[in-house]
């Protein structure tokens, strides 16, 4: 077929050659569309406690999961969304319906262009929320730095002759109406050097996107490997201590560490800073579990993640957040100085200063 030229851009790339640019990135197409479906299939398919706002398995469990490590002060707005359970119901169907559109137009090759841009806003979305996450491997991260670069392929390439796009181009409607072909597939009025100019800075851009978030999250570019924010050790931050009465009192969060397990408190004392080897009170693993010693309340995230108390102490998943209201010994003496000490399975200890009201 004969190449296109025009007087001010140089040779044109020829219909032909899009077609060919199309077939070659059918397994890509093919591959990330799946993975994009499989998100809406795991929920609307093959497992309906994702959707279901009385389920502990509800997807908001694992947006609960991932708040603690969201960088940029997105946290804050997942944590908002989690307190307004209808909103956060239609953005997480809103959402698996964008991956369901980004999915099957990646695999029967409909409106390519736009779903692929799709597809990259959403990798995105996926980087900032859950890239940090992964207990065994960088999972979550390298999802979203794959699936950003494989859709930034898709939205310059387009789909070839195994599309449905590719039936407005063989009827010519993409050559009549140029922005359809912006929209779908086929050749777009774009020089060699032009179409070079782009690829190339779609490129850099996926590196730079896999690069800085590896770093930004895990360092090991020019140093050892880190993490910014640990999803190993369980770690939980202690605020509000109260005393009052006979009750000591403080909020928990457990911010740090696998969401496959929790941060589980085996013990827990009060005492003085003066006095630290004389504790007002000294409860091990087995006192925890007694209800008039320990009551669980507030439990801001429940059912999806929460405090509770197990066989041999208290077991906090990762993100939850609850207050802990420890019974204090009649005739207890008492200061101003008192600190409450929480000590995990591993021996960690969580402290926080109390106030005496």
């Amino acid at each position: 077929m004969q190449t296109l030229k025009t007087p001010s851009d140089g040779q044109m790339i020829s219909p032909s050659v899009w077609q060919l640019i199309g077939a070659a990135i059918l397994a890509n197409r093919l591959v990330i569309g799946w993975i994009y479906w499989g998100g809406f299939s795991r929920r609307f398919i093959y497992d309906l406690r994702k959707i279901d706002p009385e389920s502990p398995g509800y997807l908001a469990n694992k947006l609960v999961h991932a708040a603690p490590g969201i960088p940029f002060g997105i946290g804050n707005i997942v944590h908002w969304l989690l307190d307004h359970a209808l909103l956060l119901h239609v953005s997480i169907i809103g959402f698996s319906l964008v991956e369901l559109v980004v999915g099957v137009g990646l695999i029967f090759g409909v409106a390519t262009r736009f779903v692929s841009l799709v597809g990259m806003g959403l990798s995105v979305v996926l980087m900032i929320i859950f890239g940090w996450m992964g207990t065994t491997c960088l999972d979550e991260w390298t999802m979203a730095a794959c699936s950003f670069a494989m859709t930034s392929v898709t939205l310059v390439t387009g789909s070839g002759p195994y599309s449905i796009d590719n039936l407005l181009v063989k009827s010519g409607r993409t050559e009549r109406t140029p922005w359809l072909a912006w929209f779908t597939s086929g050749p777009i009025p774009l020089p060699r050097s032009r179409f070079i100019q782009i690829t190339g800075l779609l490129g850099l851009l996926s590196f730079v996107f896999t690069v800085f978030f590896y770093g930004f999250l895990f360092d090991a570019i020019y140093s050892p490997l880190g993490k910014r924010y640990d999803n190993l050790h369980p770690r939980v931050t202690m605020s509000d201590g109260v005393l009052s009465g006979d009750t000591a009192s403080v909020r928990v969060y457990m911010d740090r560490g696998p969401d496959t397990q929790g941060a589980y408190i085996v013990h827990a004392s009060l005492a003085s800073k003066a006095n630290p080897d004389q504790p007002v009170f000294d409860y091990d693993a087995k006192a925890l579990e007694n209800k008039d010693i320990v009551n669980i309340a507030d439990n801001r995230f429940a059912p999806y993640s929460t405090c509770k108390a197990i066989a041999y102490g208290i077991r906090c998943q990762l993100g939850s957040q609850a207050t802990l209201n420890f019974a204090v010994p009649a005739g207890a003496a008492t200061s101003d100085d008192l600190v409450l000490t929480l000590t995990d399975v591993e021996g960690k200890a969580f402290s926080a200063p109390l106030a005496t009201r």
